[in-house]
């Protein structure tokens, strides 16, 4: 089968809903033979918009130069071009083909809808790359599975056609079509450990055994499909586990081992977080295993991982803020106020709460900014303390010092959009009512 043919024969995965083809052109071997197929595929699929992004890093001296190719290689094919300049800053605990990795991805994103889908061209020989590196680092099963064909992202998707396809006959095919492309010097570095397993390692393997490839192939296969029926059976454990998007903890602990660190990994996935490590995922399994009252706080990139009623919860980092600001808040101009820790406050006609007088300030404070210790809460007998109220109306523990109280004056009046002061009870729904969001 041609190169052509195996090209447009993976496009058939293809939603049907794709309007949008949008191709990651760097300029090298790879996306250059991706290009001229995608060009070649849509003279016969006009229904199709082609679009042709290339990131700039701004990384080498020729990066300029390189974009303008890449700008001149798209208008020989006719097909529309954008380039994204993006600055790669890397810190002294990131690598640098990472965060260059992950800023190409965020300039590509913007250029990817529901109906559009996004080409990379990975081929084989990368595949060989992120399976050994993988290997290296310890990965379980879902990094030695290395990459998949296909995956949703942003909100469309992400397609590698060449996956199965060799470099060398990549470069077979661009000679034979007469494709000029980048060569990176960069690629030539051996203090790169991609570029080390390309240049030493794989040629040392597939002179001993001209096969290697093509058994990393099928390896890499069947790992995928292990992944596949692990998300199945970690879909069906999170759906008797939910509990809107926290996990029943008792139910949890009623898994195989096994079982629930594949359910927590499926869940942070889910939740967009960062994939944990062994440790981080045995801290959890650990402190989830322990009393009820025992307090459940395990780190992770995001934020923490929290237990609360039975429920473990993911908190992110500004979820955890708490503030000591005092914010002064005019309803007449400002219906939605947003606070220090991040929380908004909103207000609205018809309600419980008596408004404010013409004369009276209004401010929100925090608990370290307290005082007083009770409250009379309408619709309870007698005073009770503010901190039993707040056990009271189940709000998560991290949350209460994030808890916004409502002042007339030196009046506490109410404590965010759950209790409101007695004397201050206006019948009928005549008053205002608060609207608390924790997280924005």
């Amino acid at each position: 089968m041609s190169l052509q043919s195996r090209f447009s024969h993976s496009l058939v995965s293809l939603p049907s809903t794709t309007q949008r083809i949008v191709i990651a052109l760097s300029g090298g071997l790879d996306s250059s033979v991706l290009l001229h197929l995608a060009a070649q595929y849509h003279r016969s699929h006009r229904h199709l918009e082609l679009l042709v992004v290339h990131v700039n890093h701004g990384l080498q001296e020729q990066a300029n130069n390189w974009q303008l190719s890449c700008q001149q290689q798209a208008e020989v094919l006719g097909i529309n071009f954008v380039a994204e300049e993006v600055d790669v800053e890397v810190s002294s605990r990131t690598s640098l083909e990472a965060v260059a990795r992950e800023k190409r991805y965020q300039a590509l994103a913007k250029y990817i809808d529901a109906n559009s889908c996004l080409l990379t061209g990975h081929h084989a020989d990368d595949q060989f790359e992120t399976f050994m590196l993988a290997l290296k680092r310890g990965s379980g099963l879902q990094g030695l599975a290395a990459m998949p064909p296909m995956r949703s992202f942003a909100t469309g998707c992400l397609l590698r056609p060449l996956l199965s396809v060799k470099r060398a006959e990549l470069e077979s095919y661009a000679r034979q079509q007469q494709l000029s492309w980048i060569e990176d010097p960069s690629n030539q570095s051996l203090d790169y450990d991609r570029n080390f397993l390309r240049h030493k390692v794989l040629p040392e393997l597939t002179e001993r055994w001209p096969q290697w490839l093509a058994s990393t192939q099928r390896s890499v296969q069947l790992l995928q499909e292990s992944v596949e029926l692990l998300e199945e059976l970690a879909e069906s454990d999170y759906q008797s586990l939910k509990r809107e998007q926290t996990l029943c903890s008792e139910n949890l602990l009623l898994l195989s081992a096994k079982r629930q660190r594949n359910v927590l990994r499926y869940w942070l996935k889910l939740m967009g977080w960062a994939y944990p490590s062994q440790a981080q995922l045995e801290q959890i399994l650990i402190q989830t295993s322990a009393q009820q009252d025992a307090k459940v706080a395990v780190a992770l990139a995001e934020g923490e991982c929290r237990r609360y009623q039975a429920c473990l919860y993911l908190v992110r980092k500004a979820e955890l803020l708490e503030s000591e600001l005092v914010s002064g808040w005019n309803l007449a101009t400002t219906p939605i106020l947003t606070l220090a820790n991040g929380s908004q406050l909103a207000w609205q006609d018809g309600g419980k709460l008596l408004p404010p007088s013409s004369t009276q300030q209004v401010c929100v404070k925090f608990r370290t900014h307290l005082q007083q210790r009770e409250f009379n809460a309408a619709g309870r007998v007698g005073s009770r303390s503010i901190k039993k109220l707040l056990q009271e109306c189940k709000l998560p523990p991290w949350q209460r010092n994030r808890v916004p109280f409502v002042f007339y004056d030196e009046v506490l009046v109410a404590i965010a959009d759950v209790y409101i002061q007695k004397d201050y009870a206006c019948p009928h729904n005549k008053g205002i009512t608060l609207n608390w969001l924790p997280t924005c």
